[in-house]
């Protein structure tokens, strides 16, 4: 690594944890960049009337995998800014993007929201979010990763900002492996060959050699087993400058019939996997030694050392192809904090603050020379990098991987062939992009 990049659920109620953290500057920012390439965000006049003197309550809306880390973000905060509250609503990832177009269009949103790479364009393809553009200058953009910096990007312009990084490997259970008497996956297995290792280790209604996720509470993880499937036979979803819908073109459906084909034909997935997410049913049956493979992220790294008993390792994923992702924060149009809400973006991804608080792949290269992640546990996550594919930014994505996961779910089930999904859904998402 070296500072460089190489090569390129369920709940309702949102977990809130309210600290007050106190700053030693203004609310107001204006300063120079940091040495790490980081500046403080300059403050348009526009914001500053009206600015008001004493604490400010900086409300922040993120996943619930920050649960852990907040205490710490909190400590290294409060020493550096006296003069803000920094109020955090951790929420489920099920409802998590309804909950915030809702509360974006009803005027009362969060002062920062914090968007997965698949819900930006979704966002500021409404109007809902504003550029960061204006506020960069002095980033060291090369240092962040292109994929997901690109994937923050609508229509040229920069709608958030990167902390977290998502490379797709592939995690396998060695004990399952073992009992098989099948060798471990090698960097240049392919689709095949996964195929193959996963009819060997499956006995149907005991073990599954692959997990799959096909359901619509959490689109994400649907993705990360199917697009790197599309992908390695050649297909995509949309053509080069997403103004149509390729998903129906013969190498794409080679693609949809192989990620099906696991479960409707060869059973090497697990029955109920048409309901399926990856962090709540598949990840679970991995531990339990029920499933053999599934891709994940540095998340499921986290997950997995909580139980040492377990055996496993991780491997590039077949053909070498991943989903890339990751994580960015968003000032929403109606934001009543913006400065602030900028202000603690721009600390938080700086180099020496993001390598030692987050507890997820950071986004910046320069933050990954730090434990944790110079670690020998993690060189396969970054290795994977280069090869991370992200998936389309336009504005009616979401609305997109609806379609295509409900027409996915009637090929799982088997009212409709591979065919005849992929042209219902090119059809309607080629209608999505001409509103």
């Amino acid at each position: 690594m070296k500072g460089q990049w190489r090569l390129s659920r369920n709940g309702v109620v949102a977990i809130l944890i309210t600290l007050s953290v106190v700053s030693g500057c203004s609310s107001g920012g204006g300063g120079t960049g940091d040495a790490g390439g980081t500046p403080t965000a300059a403050k348009p006049s526009s914001e500053t009337k009206g600015e008001t003197k004493g604490p400010v309550t900086l409300t922040v809306w993120a996943g619930s995998w920050w649960q852990d880390i907040v205490p710490k973000v909190v400590e290294a905060y409060e020493k550096e800014h006296p003069n803000v509250k920094l109020k955090m609503e951790l929420l489920p990832i099920n409802g998590y993007l309804d909950k915030a177009t809702a509360a974006a269009l009803g005027g009362n949103p969060p002062d920062l929201l914090e968007l997965d790479s698949t819900m930006i364009s979704s966002m500021a393809g409404k109007g809902l979010i504003d550029t960061w553009d204006e506020y960069i200058q002095g980033l060291d953009v090369k240092d962040f990763a292109p994929g997901m910096w690109n994937a923050s990007k609508f229509k040229g312009k920069l709608y958030a900002l990167p902390h977290r990084g998502g490379s797709q490997v592939y995690y396998y259970n060695k004990t399952m492996f073992d009992e098989a008497g099948v060798p471990y996956p090698t960097e240049n297995w392919t689709h095949q060959d996964m195929l193959e290792i996963a009819k060997k280790i499956t006995v149907p209604g005991k073990k599954y050699g692959i997990g799959l996720a096909a359901s619509n509470s959490d689109q994400a993880n649907v993705f990360t087993s199917f697009a790197p499937m599309v992908w390695a036979f050649g297909g995509d979803f949309l053509n080069a400058d997403s103004t149509e819908a390729i998903i129906n073109r013969p190498e794409a459906v080679k693609g949809i019939q192989f990620w099906a084909e696991l479960y409707t034909k060869y059973k090497v997935a697990p029955e109920g996997t048409i309901n399926y997410s990856l962090t709540k049913d598949v990840l679970p049956m991995f531990i339990n030694n029920q499933v053999a493979m599934m891709p994940g992220t540095s998340n499921t790294f986290d997950e997995l050392k909580k139980h040492p008993e377990l055996k496993w390792g991780m491997q590039l994923g077949p053909d070498k192809f991943g989903r890339g992702g990751g994580w960015a924060f968003s000032v929403p149009k109606d934001a009543k904090q913006k400065q602030e809400a900028r202000d603690f973006v721009l600390w938080f991804v700086k180099p020496e603050n993001l390598g030692k608080l987050a507890n997820r792949e950071p986004s910046r290269a320069s933050a990954t020379n730090v434990p944790p992640w110079n670690s020998e546990e993690f060189k396969i996550i970054f290795k994977a990098a280069p090869f991370q594919k992200m998936l389309p930014s336009v504005g009616s994505w979401t609305e997109m991987q609806t379609v295509i996961i409900t027409e996915l779910q009637k090929v799982l089930q088997g009212n409709k062939t591979p065919q005849q999904a992929a042209d219902d859904m090119a059809k309607q998402m080629n209608a999505l992009l001409k509103k």
